[in-house]
C-alpha cells in the first residue's frame, strides 16, 4: 500500500531513527533519509586527532541503514545554524551562570525548525524522527493557531522510561501538523527487537547519553576551550551565612545541587558536620554558596514562557517536570507580568536549576513549558 506522501526522516545513525525509517517505508510512505552535519570543533583533539568532534561514524551508520532499506540518503550541512542556535546558546548560558538544555534548543531551532523547513523545500510533506512521543489530533476542534486543520496535541510516549516529550514542549501547531513520531506507541525493547529481526546494521549499537557536540563527554573541558579563562578563576566557598569554608575552581564548574567537586563538610546551626551541596552563586564576589541537603529544596520557582496554555493554568491536576529525569509533580501556576509565571509545588523540589526547562502536563498531554529563572 502506498500513501503517496513523501516523508523526510532525520537519521542519527542510531537504532531509534533507523527503525522509524523502516516503519515509515512499511507503511507506504516515500521515505528520504537526512543526516545533519552539526558540529566541527576546530579546537578539539581526541586521541591526538584534531577536529575529531565531527562524528563520521554516525554518518556512515545512517548511510548503511538507508542503503539497507533502499531509501535515498542525503548529508546536509547544518553546522552554521547549529553553532548559532545551539552551541553559542550553550556557551552564553554557562557564562551567565545558568545551566542550559541544548537538546531542547536543538529540537526547537534545528530539527523542527531548520531541518523541517529544509525538508519541505526538498519536496517532503512531513518530517519524522526517532523521538519517543505521540501526536494526536481532534479534527472537530478548531484552534486559531492551527489554521482550520484542527488542534494537535503532544502526548507522552507509551514507554514512560523512554518518553522524550519533555524535550519537545516548544513544538507549535504548525510544526505538529508536519511531524511524525513512528515510535510513540512502542517500547524500546520492541524497537530493538524490530531492528534485530530486520537485520539493520545498527541493531546492537549503544545509544549515546551525552551532549552530541561534546565528544569527550566532559562539558567543562569543552567550556575551557570556548570561554575566557576568567570564568575559571578560583574563589571562596561560603555557607549560606557567609562563612568561608573552602575554595572553588571557577563558578562555571558547578551547578545547583552538585556535591561532586565540593569536598567541604559544613556545620549548620551547631549541628554535626554534613556534606555540602551547591545552593547558589555570588557572582560579583566570585563566591560559591553551599549548604546541607535541606537547603537544596524549594517550594516554588519562577519561569518565563511563551508556550504555556493559560486556559489550563487553573487545573488542579496540572503537573510539572523540572528536568528530564525528574518525576512530574503536581503544582499550582499563577501568571505574573512579562510572560513570567510563579509555580508552587505540592511538595518541595530538589535542585531547581536556572536555565533548565520546566515542562507542564495535563495527564499525558504536554500543555507547554518554560525556562526556570
Amino acid at each position: 500500500m502506498s500513501t503517496g506522501k513523501k516523508v523526510a526522516i532525520a537519521m542519527s545513525g542510531g537504532v531509534d531513527s533507523s527503525v522509524a525509517a523502516m516503519l515509515l517505508k512499511k507503511q507506504g510512505y516515500d521515505v528520504v533519509g537526512f543526516t545533519m552535519k552539526l558540529w566541527y570543533d576546530e579546537t578539539c583533539q581526541v586521541d591526538g586527532r584534531e577536529n575529531a568532534c565531527c562524528d563520521e561514524k554516525s554518518v556512515a551508520d545512517a548511510r548503511k541503514v538507508a542503503d539497507t532499506l533502499g531509501i535515498p540518503f542525503y548529508l546536509v550541512d547544518a553546522r552554521k545554524v547549529f553553532k548559532k542556535e545551539v552551541v553559542d546558546y550553550f556557551i552564553e548560558e554557562f557564562k551567565a551562570m545558568r545551566t542550559p538544555n541544548p537538546c531542547v534548543k536543538c529540537n526547537e531551532k534545528i530539527k523542527f525548525g531548520w531541518l523541517l523547513d529544509f525538508a519541505q523545500k526538498a519536496g517532503c510533506e512531513y518530517l519524522a524522527t526517532g523521538h519517543y512521543a505521540r501526536i494526536t489530533s481532534e479534527s472537530k476542534v478548531e484552534s486559531p493557531k492551527s489554521k482550520g486543520c484542527g488542534a494537535y496535541h503532544l502526548l507522552k510516549a507509551v514507554d514512560e522510561k523512554k518518553d522524550q516529550s519533555y524535550f519537545l514542549y516548544n513544538l507549535n501547531q504548525n510544526q505538529l501538523t508536519r511531524v511524525i513520531f513512528p515510535l510513540g506507541d512502542l517500547t524500546k525493547d520492541e524497537v530493538r527487537k524490530m531492528a534485530k529481526e530486520a537485520n539493520l546494521p545498527v541493531h546492537e549499537k549503544v545509544e549515546s547519553q551525552e551532549i552530541c557536540f561534546v565528544q569527550e563527554n566532559d562539558y567543562r573541558k569543552f567550556l575551557e576551550r570556548h570561554i575566557p579563562k576568567e570564568y575559571f578563576k578560583e574563589g571562596q566557598i561560603v555557607d549560606s551565612k557567609g562563612y568561608v569554608v573552602g575554595k572553588h575552581k571557577g563558578l562555571v564548574n558547578y551547578t545547583i545541587g552538585q556535591r561532586k567537586g565540593v569536598d567541604q563538610a559544613i556545620s549548620i546551626s551547631g549541628k554535626e558536620k554534613a556534606p555540602a551541596y551547591v545552593v547558589g552563586y555570588d557572582v560579583k564576589r566570585n563566591r560559591l554558596i553551599v549548604g546541607d541537603d535541606s537547603e537544596v529544596y524549594a517550594n516554588e520557582m519562577t519561569i518565563k514562557s511563551n508556550t504555556l496554555d493559560t486556559k489550563n493554568l487553573e487545573r488542579k491536576d496540572l503537573s510539572v517536570k523540572i528536568r528530564y529525569k525528574s518525576k512530574a509533580v503536581e503544582c499550582k501556576v499563577s501568571k505574573l507580568p512579562n510572560k513570567k509565571y510563579l509555580v508552587q509545588f505540592n511538595e518541595p523540589q530538589r535542585a531547581i536549576t536556572p536555565g533548565q526547562s520546566a515542562v507542564f502536563y495535563d495527564g499525558d498531554e504536554v500543555t507547554g513549558g518554560g525556562i526556570i529563572e
